[in-house]
């Protein structure tokens, strides 16, 4: 009720109240004539229709003031995110980010000469944007400033989907495919700073972060499918022409209770068209391939690496498949992953009659994990990737947050005689890694990892390194 009618109430009701005493005064002795009365119930009755019309104009500028309130956007900070929705909720945007700070040394080196980096590390710091526009459609931009990569900054995100079909999303532009178990998990939920060498070697192909590309998907509540058209990743330099690869996953749950789930997935990459890295001639051009990766940590000058490949040259191809086992029971998890991976190769160096050294190498790996919560939250399995663990008490809200255990064994061969790959560079690499989860509360998470890793190279030699490693995790 604004000021305008909140005068006219008391003015009608102030009418009558003098009106009452003056009826009274100027009524005989004998009592109010049928005149006077007949007075009083018209001004009684006017009074009663001058209510009635002033709550009718209270009741409109009430729903006026509603339908104002219902037609503004709304405003949000759930689990720290801020998010604005418009009131038909056919736009939105969200704020996203994601700041990972790691430290890390090198505690112990086996036979290990060279001068491993270690110190701190931005590994991640994600600032974007995402949401919604006339319901269907969807949008993402992210950009990635930390420099682990060599830049000053990159685009981790910039794409567009379509989510009008049930259950389904088609995604274009810059973004990371669902492509296996470790990778379709967010780096903010893994339960390790870093994923397994092999599932990294795997990813590399065709997959990642800040990959250009298209793809189609679909789910239910036990099954994920998915198929990819990737090109390179943002920030990639010196090439001639960018790769195609062709990706896909399938994931099945095969069990799923009130006390956890379980189930498998299958994911491939087939690189159509190598990266074309170098012209040698007006029609000879230059495609190889590396496959290697860091021992489980990336720390300081972010560049220690025990074994690679080295390059292979002359490749029409590369390719990686394999298949991932998930599952959870309470408060305890296990997962596992296998993949065998290589690249095909021409018999001769182009342009010349040399033969190439290079003779289709193959290569495998795999990882197996296990984990548990003390605190009794769950990580629990979906089809096709693991979920996150939100602590049921956290901390500043009268509880120390969630606790949880890992650890993980993963080895990957980069060696192949046949193949031509047995340099000294190369070897069997093996990593044990044990880590402790703090998550403070749903925006803060706290890692340590212990690093164990063992090369055995080809001439029989063994060179080993441990590293510990710290991480501070912030995300909305």
């Amino acid at each position: 009720m604004n000021f305008k009618s909140t005068l006219l109430a008391g003015t009608i009701v102030g009418a009558a109240l003098i009106a009452s005493p003056a009826l009274a005064q100027t009524a005989p002795a004998g009592g109010a004539s049928q005149a006077q009365i007949d007075a009083l119930a018209q001004q009684i009755q006017a009074l009663q229709s001058q209510l009635t019309s002033l709550k009718d104009n209270v009741t409109k500028e009430q729903k006026a003031v509603q339908k104002t309130l219902a037609d503004m956007p709304k405003v949000t900070a759930d689990g720290g995110r801020m998010r604005v929705v418009t009131a038909d909720k056919k736009f939105d945007v969200a704020l996203r980010a994601r700041i990972h700070m790691d430290y890390g040394t090198w505690v112990n080196k086996d036979n290990y000469t060279t001068d491993a980096t270690d110190g701190f590390q931005l590994r991640r710091a994600f600032l974007g944007v995402a949401g919604t526009v006339y319901n269907d459609w969807g949008y993402e931009f992210t950009g990635n400033f930390a420099n682990d990569r060599g830049g000053a900054s990159q685009v981790q995100a910039a794409n567009i989907t379509y989510n009008g079909f049930k259950d389904s999303q088609v995604i274009m532009g810059v973004f990371q495919p669902k492509f296996t178990l470790d990778d379709s998990t967010s780096s903010n939920d893994i339960a390790f700073m870093e994923r397994a060498p092999i599932n990294n070697i795997v990813v590399g192909i065709g997959g990642s972060d800040s990959r250009t590309g298209f793809g189609i998907s679909t789910k239910g509540s036990n099954y994920f499918l998915a198929g990819y058209v990737t090109g390179n990743q943002t920030g990639t330099t010196g090439t001639i022409d960018d790769m195609v690869n062709l990706l896909g996953r399938a994931a099945y749950q095969f069990y799923s209770s009130n006390e956890g789930g379980a189930g498998i997935g299958l994911s491939g990459v087939y690189q159509v068209t190598p990266q074309t890295a170098a012209r040698t001639s007006a029609t000879q051009i230059t495609k190889t391939a590396s496959f290697g990766d860091r021992p489980g940590v990336r720390i300081g000058g972010n560049r220690t690496s025990l074994t690679s490949t080295g390059t292979i040259n002359s490749i029409d191809d590369q390719y990686a498949y394999g298949a991932d086992l998930g599952f959870n029971f309470k408060s305890f998890w296990g997962a596992g992953e296998y993949y065998k991976f290589g690249a095909s190769t021409d018999e001769r160096l182009p342009g010349t009659t040399t033969a190439n050294s290079f003779k289709d190498p193959e290569f495998d790996g795999y990882y197996v994990s296990a984990g548990y919560i003390l605190t009794g939250e769950r990580r629990a399995y979906k089809p096709g990737e693991w979920a996150t663990v939100k602590p049921s008490w956290p901390v500043g809200q009268g509880g120390f947050g969630a606790w949880e255990i890992a650890a993980r064994y993963s080895t990957v061969n980069l060696i192949d005689r046949a193949g031509g790959v047995a340099g000294t560079g190369t070897g069997e690499e093996k990593n044990w890694t044990l880590g402790v989860n703090w998550y403070v509360n749903n925006a803060i998470r706290f890692m340590v990892n212990y690093v164990n890793t063992t090369v055995e190279r080809p001439n029989g030699t063994e060179q080993g390194l441990d590293a510990l490693a710290l991480r501070m995790q912030f995300q909305f």
